[in-house]
């Protein structure tokens, strides 16, 4: 049963990285209504693809979910560091909209957990029964 919900937390992130990362890619910085600079949109695409990939990334380990320690590992590190300059941003300007918010919970809380439930897994899966 942990395996399985395993599983489903890892979909939902990968959903919502896939989800992010493609929504902004196509629609660059008008997703979050900002300024339609050349350089700043092209590197907000670039980002945003990046996150859909980390996404697929993320999909990938679901059917053996106990086999993919190091990638899971590296993906949730680097969440993790994003959701820290997000913070960072949050604590420079504190004006948080519901979407900051939903992030830095993602970035800071459960992809953390996820990263640890991994772990369980896999050393669940690798103990003889």
């Amino acid at each position: 049963m942990e395996r399985i919900i395993l599983q489903i937390a890892i979909g939902v992130v990968a959903i919502v990285l896939i989800g992010a990362g493609t929504a902004g890619a196509m629609l660059g910085v008008d997703l979050i209504h900002g300024r339609n600079g050349g350089l700043v949109d092209s590197y907000f695409r670039y980002l945003s693809a990046m996150t859909a990939a980390m996404g697929l990334m993320f999909a990938m380990t679901i059917p053996h979910v106990e086999t993919h320690r190091e990638r899971i590992g590296t993906l949730s590190f680097l969440i993790f560091i994003g959701g820290l300059a997000h913070l960072y941003t949050f604590s420079i300007r504190p004006t948080p909209t519901v979407g900051t918010l939903f992030m830095l919970f993602m970035e800071l809380i459960f992809v953390p957990l996820l990263w640890l439930g991994q772990r369980h897994i896999a050393h669940k899966a690798a103990s003889p029964s």
